[in-house]
């Protein structure tokens, strides 16, 4: 379409221009073919009023003189007529008898050589019939007429030259040809442009290494579509990110939503709208909710103070506070970040169980500091009373000595249980799987706790196959059973029975069972007993030797196999405890 208006366009200007060209030529020569007519007339006019003004013919009033003069010019399409002042006509070379003829001084090229210094006219003579040209010139006493057939030899001489017309078409032709192809390589540029264009706006797929004429607007077309191509890539780069960014948030496990300057939502997740769900009084499924909500009026402030301001923030100095909420028993942390462009981020986080995580872990320090000050201060006491007492005999002080040496014993076992229980709840235990068979464990330990055993008159009976075989740590299994038989001698009494089975089993784990008869544990204990240094009767346990980590050391190892373990009072007395192990490793 751009061709062919650029066509149409430089088309009408080289027409007007060739037409204005070809009248002008015309009018040129058809001016300087009638000036030449002219003078060849004005030249006959010129010799006949030179022969009258000569032989005096005016003043004789013989005309017929003139017949000579006719004569020796030679032409005999030339008719020469003499008019006086007045418009007789005193001679008339195609005429007789002038006499006869009519006034000529209202003929238009008497009238015109009147006023000027010659006239002409072409029209049919009223005497003769025949068309003429007239030439007349006025002198001092008379007009002199001269005249020819209009014929076709004078219509063609006066005519412009037909070859200069003949060239004018060759070359309208030529120029036609030359502004088909200049519009049609302007044209094929701007083609390609507006295929672009169309193949842009419909966001297709653009052939980089598109092909342009080699000149200026090739060159500027070449650099429109590489920049396109630059900022198509750079978009769909972004693009992309953007749906990583939505994707990250939608399966993020933080409650996260990008607002605008105008507080208008940009993007949020479902986590985002369920906690300020919990901690507003009036839940909503509109993410802008949270501006409204009590607990978040001081956040609100925050945003408001920041989006006042006119001044731009630097990307290393972006504006952000942190807020701690509770409600309903639960801890929620709210971070607030302000982007450079006044986009803001707030983030609302679920932290009460690393709050609640924060108070046991300052339970558990109070806890083992506790733990530990018994024995130092009972190694510092003995060893006091025996550096500081030179009057004590060497009974004494061996005495003193042996139950300072049993305080380090306690001391270090008490170290070693907390150690291996970080370590196993931090996954620092180191990851040897073997084939562990637990009835040879059973039999090691009950063989080394025999003689305690006999003391408190306790009889053990394990019920475990040699075909129980399980993947895992060797050590961490061995603690398993060996805390529950410890534990059955510390704590359940004398005269009692003991005794570990396999119940159950399916395709992935072994469920266990160890009991004894004991004294059990109280009702309102027994959901604590794995916590670590909780004990029932905490005068009584310290004084039987136990850490009070035993059983959170069996029930992290458990849980570091993959199973699981509960406890509770036996109908008949005493206490059992259940605990599943996965069969293989992971």
């Amino acid at each position: 379409m751009y061709k062919k208006q650029l066509f149409f366009y430089f088309f009408l200007v080289f027409a007007a221009f060739t037409i204005a060209v070809s009248v002008l030529q015309y009018n040129r020569e058809t001016e300087h073919n009638t000036e030449k007519l002219n003078s060849n007339l004005e030249s006959y006019t010129d010799i006949v009023s030179n022969y009258i003004r000569q032989n005096s013919i005016h003043q004789k009033g013989d005309y017929t003189l003139l017949d000579s003069v006719y004569t020796i010019l030679g032409n005999e399409n030339l008719r020469v007529t003499v008019i006086d002042i007045n418009g007789k006509v005193l001679y008339d070379s195609d005429v007789q008898d002038p006499s006869l003829m009519e006034n000529h001084l209202e003929r238009p090229e008497i009238q015109e050589a009147f006023y000027s210094e010659f006239g002409t006219d072409i029209r049919e003579s009223a005497t003769t019939a025949t068309p003429f040209y007239y030439y007349a010139k006025k002198y001092p006493d008379f007009y002199v007429r001269t005249a020819i057939d209009y014929d076709m030899d004078v219509k063609s001489f006066l005519e412009a030259e037909k070859m200069f017309f003949v060239f004018i078409i060759i070359l309208f032709f030529i120029m036609t040809l030359l502004l088909v192809y200049i519009s049609g390589k302007f044209g094929k540029t701007l083609s390609k442009l507006k295929d672009f264009a169309l193949k842009a706006a419909k966001d297709e797929r653009i052939d980089p290494n598109m092909e342009f004429p080699d000149n200026e607007l090739g060159i500027i077309s070449k650099q429109i579509v590489n920049i396109y191509d630059n900022l198509k890539k750079t978009r769909d780069d972004i693009s992309m990110e953007k749906e990583k960014l939505i994707r990250h948030l939608y399966i993020s496990r933080e409650g996260i939503a990008i607002f605008s300057p105008q507080k208008k939502k940009i993007l949020s997740n479902s986590l985002f709208i369920q906690n300020i769900n919990f901690i507003s009084d009036k839940p909503s499924l509109n993410p802008e909710q949270v501006f409204n909500i009590e607990e978040f009026r001081e956040i609100n402030s925050f945003i408001e103070k920041y989006l006042e301001q006119e001044i731009a923030f630097l990307q290393t100095e972006l504006p952000a506070k942190y807020f701690l909420i509770n409600k309903r028993g639960k801890y929620f942390s709210v971070h607030v970040i302000i982007f450079s462009d006044k986009t803001f981020e707030i983030s609302v986080n679920d932290v009460t169980s690393s709050e609640q995580e924060k108070k046991i872990k300052q339970q558990l320090t109070g806890n083992i500091a506790h733990e530990l000050r018994t024995p130092v201060s009972s190694i510092k006491g003995y060893l006091e009373t025996v550096t500081g007492t030179k009057e004590l005999d060497s009974e004494k002080k061996s005495a003193f000595i042996e139950k300072a040496y049993k305080q380090t014993l306690r001391l270090s076992e008490l170290i070693s249980d907390i150690s291996v229980l970080n370590r196993i709840e931090e996954g620092a235990v180191t990851v040897d799987n073997k084939k562990i068979k637990i009835k040879e464990i059973v039999d090691e330990i009950t063989g080394s706790l025999e003689q305690k055993f006999r003391e408190k008159n306790i009889s053990v009976n394990p019920q475990i196959s040699k075909k129980i075989n399980i993947e895992g740590n060797y050590s961490l299994i061995y603690s398993v059973f060996q805390n529950l038989f410890e534990n059955t001698i510390v704590h359940a009494g004398e005269n009692i029975s003991a005794g570990v089975k396999c119940y159950f089993e399916d395709e992935n784990y072994y469920y266990f069972s160890y009991y004894d008869t004991g004294a059990g544990i109280p009702e309102k204990h027994i959901d604590r007993v794995f916590e670590r240094f909780y004990r029932v009767d905490k005068g009584r346990s310290r004084k039987s030797g136990g850490t009070g980590l035993g059983l959170a050391i069996i029930k992290n190892a458990v849980l570091f196999h993959g199973g699981d373990i509960s406890v509770k009072n036996r109908d008949g007395g005493g206490v059992e405890f259940f605990f599943s192990l996965r069969k293989t490793a992971g």
